[in-house]
């Protein structure tokens, strides 16, 4: 049953982007940052393995929270703690305290995010992923402006500006959470699990969706790859400036926001199945001319080109998949959103050791490794699409 209360979509998209701002944001700032808590640069970069681990287990705890207490109260304390915690972090004088409030960070923090596809759910009903894509539509201009947003604090102060700024944008969005996000958790029924495990046992005992949580998984394995690959690629091998770094990256993440409006205007027609079928199909075909291009060493432009259109069908590919999910959950969505976001940041931790055990000082493996990703993916939606297919047939 979808709920009448339908909450801004700018503010949920504020609020979602809280993850993306809190990675993105300080990253001009690492070597800063070690310097002045005189510590080495390597431990400053885990500060970001740190916030995902406090964020995965915040989301598991959270997500079920939800499910039982309403959405609007774990928003509102989430935001308080995220608000804090960017302060402690801004006043931190140590490479533990930095360690230590940027845990507290991702965990608090999840609280508020969790909440936000659940909301979706809630709204919008069968039309999730319609829902979604308008809200990462908006969303997405966070990883698009970051590292450019973070850059330019640095030319008024130090690192520590750059977490207030953080935790003054918490306190922001703690007000007008507080004055215009309505409640949206539909009533619950005697049938729904009343504990946390309950829960996710229910989840996990739902096989219908293993094909699709698995696709899910290995999508944001790709986009992490991505992620964690970029710098080296263009910096190290290519030589670009950093400012221009931030202009290449911005181009790729404008990528995700129209592949979101692609979705928005054709998912109600296409269906959410058919778009991620897509989606798959487009990234494995540029995956594999980035193999190429990357053998024959053409140049950074062509590089770019097959990221921006590598990272675009990710995009469609991953919204379509969590709402695909989201929609077989409609008492537990929380709690389904707890374990979509705790899978896609804990599969995509393997993307860093990957890459590390394939290097070679070259793209290729980054390639190679993107396109052997999708194509996983992609079999296993060939393996969903049969079982439609049968379950259709033997009704």
């Amino acid at each position: 049953m979808q709920s009448p209360n339908k909450p801004p979509i700018l503010l949920m998209a504020a609020i979602a982007a809280l993850p993306p701002l809190a990675i993105d944001m300080y990253l001009p700032a690492i070597p800063g940052i070690a310097l002045d808590l005189a510590t080495a640069i390597s431990v400053v970069q885990n500060s970001l393995s740190v916030f995902l681990v406090g964020f995965g287990f915040g989301l598991l705890l959270f997500g079920p929270l939800s499910d039982r207490y309403g959405r609007r109260p774990l928003a509102l304390f989430g935001l308080s703690g995220f608000a804090l915690s960017s302060f402690l972090i801004a006043i931190s004088t140590s490479a533990d305290s930095f360690l230590l409030f940027r845990l507290l960070q991702g965990f608090l923090g999840s609280a508020a995010t969790v909440v936000i596809p659940a909301m979706i759910r809630d709204c919008y009903g069968k039309d999730t992923a319609k829902g979604m894509s308008s809200v990462s539509m908006i969303m997405l201009l966070a990883p698009l402006v970051a590292p450019l947003l973070g850059s330019f604090l640095l030319t008024l102060g130090s690192w520590t500006i750059i977490f207030t700024a953080l935790s003054v944008y918490g306190l922001m969005l703690l007000v007008l959470t507080f004055r215009y996000l309505p409640e949206t958790r539909p009533a619950h029924s005697d049938a729904v699990p009343r504990s946390m495990l309950g829960n996710y046992r229910l989840i996990f005992s739902r096989h219908a969706v293993y094909l699709d949580l698995l696709s899910f998984m290995l999508i944001s394995l790709a986009f992490f790859t991505y992620l964690t690959s970029v710098s080296f690629v263009y910096i190290t091998y290519f030589g670009v400036s950093e400012t221009l770094f931030g202009v290449l990256f911005a181009c790729s993440a404008s990528a995700l926001i129209f592949a979101n409006f692609l979705n928005v205007r054709l998912v109600s027609r296409v269906g959410p199945r058919k778009l991620m079928a897509l989606g798959l199909m487009t990234g494995l075909v540029f995956a594999g001319l980035l193999i190429l291009v990357s053998l024959l060493k053409i140049g950074v432009y062509w590089t770019l080109a097959c990221f921006i259109l590598i990272v675009g069908s990710l995009g469609l590919t991953a919204v379509n998949a969590d709402a695909l999910i989201l929609i077989e959950f409609p008492h537990q969505a929380s709690s389904a959103s707890a374990v979509n976001g705790t899978l896609r940041f804990g599969f995509g931790a393997l993307a860093g050791p990957i890459l590390a055990y394939f290097y070679t000082g070259t793209p290729v493996p980054v390639a190679i490794i993107i396109f052997c990703i999708m194509l996983g993916a992609a079999l296993c939606q060939f393996f969903k699409y049969r079982q439609l297919k049968a379950r259709a047939a033997n009704p």
